[in-house]
């Protein structure tokens, strides 16, 4: 490959040796070297993201293009609905090899349609009482499934392929079909590689139903679409907490994109949230939120001890996967589980504001030198990935989110053909 033909697609290449890293290399390497390096090539996504010339857009619109487009969304969606029940009858659910969707089903669905509080307090964990700490969109698409009741992985493959075809039909842009179907293929080859390689993440969590979310924002902040990006913060905030380390700099970068409607985002926001969370949930317990996230310590413990299939003195399974800095942590801090988990966590949380101050210090001094609408995609690939990175519990679905905002990236970069 020579240098400008090397320059032309280093950013795919970058994206593509990301896909490389997560789904082979993982723990192959040593525990120290994988999490540098995924770090490295995410850092770098996000940097040369903030450079792209992305004012160019164009459309692939003809009539061939479209009709095989549809062609083969339907194609994919047969074939991976067949492989996706291949993989539940080999996997059922079994609160003995996760507790994921057991709990919402037991807990927080069965709760619901009851018409109990949802989250008042839960045995369970092996440690007592505890807040249920997953956030309303990370269980209420579930009570279609439950009232239905069939499987609810099904509504995970289904969002994830709605928002799919969101992608494909009303996103992409490229200046020909071969760039077209290049990008057209991603949320494919990272299907495949996720049912190839870790089909038991699928088949025992819904963290591909949170990762579509992180896909459907990504692509209405490329599209600068107001409502949109308002419910994809939504959805976001109300699944998981990583996000809430992203809104600070995404403030920032709207006032100076959008400070006329800067406001109306803010209620639109605020609104949903009350709707969705405060209202019903929270004015019942106002601190369920924190309570909720304190017992992300528990279950920290629980996996910082090991699993129950490992010797006494084995690392702790989950920890050593190649991904994530815990495994440091696990190794090189001082004193009992509880007094690392305690320091690291307060390393995660330090790491997560150093990032978020030095994002918009970077913002606040180049944020004439690159396109703003590019400064949302790269804020938000990054940060996310430094407090995943950074998580207690560094379980790779977690990184399907970093992954999918990598698409999204790829997707809104035109090539330019005079490089």
């Amino acid at each position: 490959m020579n240098s400008k033909l090397f320059l032309k697609y280093k950013f795919h290449l970058l994206v593509l040796l990301e896909f490389f890293i997560f789904f082979y290399l993982g723990n192959k390497l040593e525990f120290i070297v994988t999490p540098i390096l995924y770090f490295a090539v995410c850092f770098f996504i996000s940097f040369n993201y903030l450079k792209i010339n992305n004012n160019i857009e164009q459309k692939i619109n003809s009539f061939e293009i479209k009709k095989w487009s549809y062609i083969i969304f339907a194609i994919a969606l047969v074939f991976f609905i067949i492989w996706a029940n291949k993989i539940m009858i080999k996997s059922p659910i079994d609160i003995n090899v996760s507790d994921i969707i057991p709990y919402i089903n037991d807990l927080y669905l069965k709760r619901l349609f009851n018409g109990e509080y949802v989250y008042k307090l839960a045995p369970g964990l092996g440690y007592g009482n505890w807040t249920p700490n997953y956030l309303t969109f990370h269980w209420l698409p579930f009570a279609i499934s439950y009232y239905f009741q069939f499987d609810h992985r099904w509504v995970v493959l289904s969002v994830f392929f709605i928002t799919v075809y969101i992608y494909l039909f009303h996103f992409i842009s490229a200046k020909s079909p071969r760039e077209y179907w290049f990008k057209a293929s991603l949320p494919f080859l990272f299907l495949l590689l996720l049912f190839y390689k870790q089909p038991g993440n699928f088949a025992h969590t819904v963290e591909l139903l949170i990762a579509s979310y992180y896909f459907l924002l990504a692509m209405f902040l490329v599209k600068n679409n107001i409502v949109g990006k308002s419910i994809g913060l939504t959805l976001t905030i109300l699944s998981r907490y990583i996000v809430i380390f992203y809104i600070p700099i995404a403030l920032v970068i709207e006032f100076y994109l959008n400070k006329k409607q800067l406001g109306k985002q803010i209620v639109i926001v605020v609104i949903l949230v009350s709707a969705f969370y405060i209202i019903p949930f929270m004015l019942k317990d106002s601190g369920i939120f924190f309570k909720g996230a304190e017992s992300y310590d528990l279950a920290a413990l629980g996996e910082w001890d090991g699993q129950n299939w490992q010797q006494p003195n084995d690392r702790p399974h989950q920890l050593f996967q190649g991904l994530g800095f815990a495994s440091w942590a696990y190794s090189f801090l001082n004193g009992n589980l509880e007094n690392k988990i305690h320091i690291f966590k307060i390393i995660m949380l330090l790491s997560g504001f150093v990032i978020i101050l030095l994002s918009i210090i970077y913002f606040m001094k180049n944020k004439n030198k690159y396109s703003l609408k590019n400064w949302h995609l790269a804020s938000l690939k990054l940060i996310i990935t430094v407090i995943i990175s950074f998580s207690l519990i560094p379980y790779s679905y977690l990184f399907w989110s970093t992954l999918m905002v990598s698409i999204v990236m790829v997707s809104n970069y035109n090539i330019i053909d005079e490089v």
